[in-house]
C-alpha cells in the first residue's frame, strides 16, 4: 500500500501519471474507500447537514466515476478507466488529507469561519490545486492537452457545486 501512496503523491507532484498505476478493480475500490474516508473527515470537521453527507458520500463518487468514464469514452480510451479513476480518487484523498484538512484545521484554530475572506482565498487555492492535479490526470489519460484536462476538471467542479446548491436551496 505504501508503494501506491508514493505513486499518488508523485501524481500530485506531476512526477508520474495514471499510466503508472495498475488497471485494477481492487485498487479502484481502495481509492474510492480512501476518498470516502477523507470526505467523512471533511464533512465532520465542517459539521455539514445530512443531505450534504449523502451527496458527497453517495452522489459525488458515482458522478465522478461516470464523469471519468464518459470523458475517456469520448476520447476513445475507455480501457484507461481503472487507472484514471484510481488516480483521480487516490489523488483526491491525498490532497484532502495532506492539504485540505490541515488548512481547514489551521483556519479553524485561528477562529476563521468557512465564509471568511481568508477561508475563501484558501478555498480558491484548493480548487486550483485540485484542478491542476485532476486536469493533468485527464490530459494524460485522454492524450489531450492541459487546458482540456483542466477544463474537464473545472466543469465537474462547477456541476457538483451547482447540484449542491440545488440540494441546499436558496440562501437565507
Amino acid at each position: 500500500m505504501q508503494k501506491f501512496l508514493r505513486i499518488f503523491v508523485d501524481i500530485v507532484l506531476w512526477r508520474r501519471g495514471p499510466q503508472d498505476l495498475p488497471a485494477s478493480s481492487l485498487l479502484l475500490a481502495v481509492t474510492v474507500a480512501g476518498y470516502l474516508g477523507v470526505s467523512i473527515l471533511q464533512l465532520a470537521f465542517l459539521d455539514e447537514p445530512g443531505s450534504t453527507w449523502f451527496f458527497f458520500l453517495v452522489a459525488d463518487p458515482l458522478l465522478l466515476l461516470c464523469w471519468v468514464w464518459i470523458i475517456l469514452k469520448i476520447y476513445g480510451h475507455p480501457e484507461r478507466f481503472l487507472q484514471t479513476a484510481s488516480a483521480v480518487f487516490g489523488t483526491g484523498a491525498v490532497l484532502g488529507l495532506g492539504l485540505y484538512l490541515p488548512l481547514q484545521f489551521l483556519l479553524s484554530a485561528a477562529g476563521e469561519a468557512p465564509a471568511s475572506g481568508i477561508a475563501q482565498v484558501v478555498a480558491l487555492g484548493l480548487v486550483i490545486a485540485f484542478a491542476l492535479v485532476t486536469g493533468r490526470i485527464i490530459k494524460l489519460a485522454t492524450d489531450s492537452n492541459l487546458f482540456t484536462g483542466i477544463a474537464v476538471a473545472l466543469t465537474y467542479f462547477l456541476v457538483v457545486n451547482f447540484l449542491v446548491g440545488l440540494m441546499r436551496g436558496p440562501a437565507p
